[in-house]
């Protein structure tokens, strides 16, 4: 169910799955590297370590060993919908 995303490789997570924008002011989402899967709250999620966020199409500070844990691409929301806010964007090394 990890949609082929493994430990290492570097992914692109958005925060709103209506608007996966890369640039201007809509653009919200963190860049980081896969170093594992955590169940939490209910489901499995991937074990994020940041390494770029953007909010509102400008760059903010990361702190270091910042984490985030979005759901397994595939994992169902409460709403009715899947997951799949969650891309590799480089192959693990």
């Amino acid at each position: 169910m990890t949609d082929q995303i493994r430990i290492n490789d570097t992914v692109r997570s958005f925060d709103f799955r209506m608007n996966r924008d890369l640039e201007g002011d809509r653009a919200c989402y963190i860049e980081g590297v896969v170093e594992g899967f955590k169940d939490l709250e209910g489901c499995t999620r991937y074990d994020i370590r940041v390494t770029r966020a953007v909010f509102g199409g400008e760059e903010v500070e990361v702190e270091e060993g910042e984490r985030v844990f979005p759901p397994l691409n595939g994992t169902p929301t409460f709403l009715g919908d899947i997951t799949d806010g969650v891309f590799k964007i480089e192959e693990a090394a």
